[in-house]
């Protein structure tokens, strides 16, 4: 019966030192697991994180491109209509200009007509159409009165005031008139020109705004659609990401409750495989002392 004890106790120590090795492995197994889990979570969480940012950022600088199209469409709108108006402004003050040098022209001519006859231009004639002639020729009255009309329409300017002696001083005169119309038709014809000048290079200043904007809009369509692009990208691995972290959540899981389950069975026996080793010895010790008694062993 010793010896049969003996036995027992040897096969459940062999089997404390066989749990106690697997417990060890499994729960060392176990929890490199579980680390190796929880570090690619926090990868994942960290990931997750970096493409949120990044999306976001992708996304404000969309709409940031989106609107500064906007603002320029706007600008060149705006510039347009101000370039279209400036041109409008240019063509009225040249005819009007135009007009008075022709004004001041034809004044100047009538004037030459009575001081100075020999540089007076008479007006072209002009050819007169068929339908004019026929009704011209209906009334001879009308057409001295229309010859009369022309004439008036030609009416030379007030004469010149006499000297005492009773002579008109023409020269000095149309010296003093015509030149301040010369001076007029001058100063008139260097404002067209300034303003030609202007014109001009408002003109060129416009067309290089049109071509820096029609540049800045496209390289902006062309950033929006690159970064479009990434956006949906980035998207599209922040979804695989966060099947990635859900499956690693799951893991985790079946992690714990595997742990659990270990800690449940092998706390007792690796927190006692010392004592019950250590008990089972001195049994052991015991059983022999008790067989050397009953074999008549002589412990003096």
């Amino acid at each position: 019966m010793i010896d049969d004890m003996f036995v027992l106790l040897g096969k459940d120590q062999k089997e404390d030192d066989k749990s106690k090795t697997f417990c060890e492995n499994e729960l060392e197994k176990t929890e490199d697991e579980q680390k190796a889990a929880s570090t690619k979570k926090a990868q994942s969480e960290a990931t997750l994180a970096e493409q949120t940012d990044e999306i976001a950022a992708l996304g404000e600088q969309i709409a940031t491109l989106q609107q500064d199209i906007k603002d320029l469409d706007k600008a060149v709108a705006q510039a347009t209509e101000q370039r279209k108006a400036e041109h409008e402004d240019f063509q009225e003050s040249q005819q009007l200009n135009q007009a008075a040098v022709e004004l001041v022209g034809k004044a100047k001519n009538r004037m030459q007509k009575f001081y100075n006859p020999s540089q007076y231009k008479a007006p072209p004639k002009t050819e007169r159409s068929m339908e004019e002639k026929i009704m011209d020729a209906g009334s001879f009255a009308q057409i001295r009165a229309h010859a009369k009309d022309e004439e008036d329409s030609d009416v030379a300017p007030p004469q010149a005031p006499e000297t005492f002696s009773g002579e008109v001083k023409k020269n000095e005169k149309s010296a003093g008139v015509i030149g301040l119309m010369d001076m007029m038709i001058r100063d008139v014809e260097n404002d067209m020109k300034d303003a030609e000048y202007e014109e001009k290079t408002a003109q060129s200043d416009y067309g290089k705004l049109m071509a820096d904007s029609e540049e800045t809009r496209a390289a902006n369509s062309k950033g929006i659609t690159t970064k479009t692009s990434s956006k949906a990208e980035l998207e599209g691995k922040l979804e695989a990401e966060k099947g990635v972290l859900a499956d690693t959540n799951e893991d985790l899981s079946l992690i714990a409750t595997t742990l659990g389950d270990l800690h449940s069975q092998c706390d007792f026996l690796l927190q006692n495989y010392g004592l019950r080793k250590e008990a089972r010895t001195n049994e052991i010790e015991s059983l022999k002392n008790a067989k050397a008694i009953l074999s008549g062993a002589n412990f003096r």
